[in-house]
């Protein structure tokens, strides 16, 4: 039973070039918050390829933007000097150095918050292992005393499979949610980028990169909060079988719980 219990959760397969391991659950969590491993995947060629097609449009609002509110300062002709049309020029020039340049940009923020991922995974690794799913789900069988104890362990693990299931695809899903936001932040960076150069859409510019930035920080807070959820389970004692089944589920909602809460702070600390 046991043996049966542990294949039950020994899930893996491969997805838009991600690796998913059930048993390897919380390693899987932080290879999917790293950089480099998002951008080694087969999808991120869809972020490049859709930036190439945007930063054309960026340009063009970028332009009329640019002439809108060279218009609105040449009507107000009793406040208009030529250091403000010159001032107007000079941002043009800027804003369309940062559409042309936007996924380099982005790329760059995403590196110096990877590099703190790296600092905080490293941390984390030198002071909590990461358990095995799968053979914590089978110890719970082999742990449970006679035959008949072992048995009726199996098949309240059978019973609550689906839900427990349900909980880690639900921490799965938030996660690749993360993953979704930076592809399409990357590749339509210069839509919101261009609507900051006109005077009455500088605050947009200004939320998407502290936005983008809230999304660097976020993969730092769920390695963190993988990292109570592995230090929860490996510190689980004084518990029996069905009590320690429990436990875990409960841990389960925790940490998608944590997981949810992480964008928000994240975009709260940062303004975005």
């Amino acid at each position: 039973m046991a043996d049966l219990i542990e294949k039950l959760f020994k899930i893996s397969f491969k997805i838009l070039g991600f690796k998913i391991d059930i048993g390897d659950f919380v390693g899987t969590i932080r290879k999917l918050c790293n950089w480099d491993t998002i951008t080694s995947t087969t999808i991120w060629n869809l972020a490049t390829n859709i930036h190439s097609i945007i930063v054309p449009i960026g340009l063009s609002l970028l332009t009329l933007f640019f002439l809108l509110d060279l218009t609105k300062k040449i009507m107000d002709y009793e406040r208009m000097s030529w250091e403000r049309v010159v001032f107007t020029c000079i941002r043009f020039f800027i804003f369309k150095m940062l559409i042309e340049n936007s996924f380099e940009l982005l790329s760059s923020i995403m590196s110096i918050t990877n590099d703190i991922l790296s600092k905080v995974t490293s941390s984390i690794s030198s002071t909590a292992s990461i358990p095995d799913l799968a053979t914590q789900m089978g110890d719970l069988v082999r742990d449970a005393g006679g035959l008949i104890d072992r048995g009726f362990m199996g098949v309240i693990i059978l019973i609550l499979y689906i839900p427990f299931m349900g909980t880690m695809i639900g921490i799965l899903v938030q996660v690749f949610l993360r993953i979704g936001k930076l592809i399409l932040s990357f590749a339509f960076s210069p839509i919101p980028i261009a609507i900051g150069t006109w005077e009455d859409g500088q605050n947009v510019c200004k939320r998407f990169i502290m936005s983008t930035i809230a999304l660097g920080i976020e993969a730092s807070m769920i390695v963190v909060a993988t990292a109570i959820y592995s230090l929860s389970l490996t510190t689980l004692s004084d518990a029996s079988s069905l009590s320690s089944m429990i436990a875990i589920m409960f841990l389960n909602g925790f940490l998608m719980a944590m997981i949810s809460m992480t964008s928000n702070m994240a975009e709260k600390w940062t303004g975005g």
